[in-house]
């Protein structure tokens, strides 16, 4: 039997102007987590796609307040 487990997922780019050259840089990263049985919050029941949906968001924002890495 095979389970198929839905990914929830957000893409961030963050652009930034490369001091040594001038050339315009950017860095995309994908943040997702799954819809399933194991994936469950503090209580203990899975986890909702809002719940899901708002834990990426948070954690794609906190990634794009940090300074790049070259």
């Amino acid at each position: 039997m095979r389970h198929v487990f839905y990914e929830v997922a957000i893409k961030r780019t963050r652009r930034w102007k490369d001091p040594e050259s001038g050339k315009n840089r950017q860095e995309t990263r994908k943040f997702f987590q799954t819809i399933n049985p194991f994936n469950t919050n503090a209580e203990g029941l899975p986890k909702s796609r809002e719940e899901i949906m708002d834990e990426i968001k948070a954690e794609g924002d906190k990634w794009l307040a940090e300074p790049h890495s070259n």
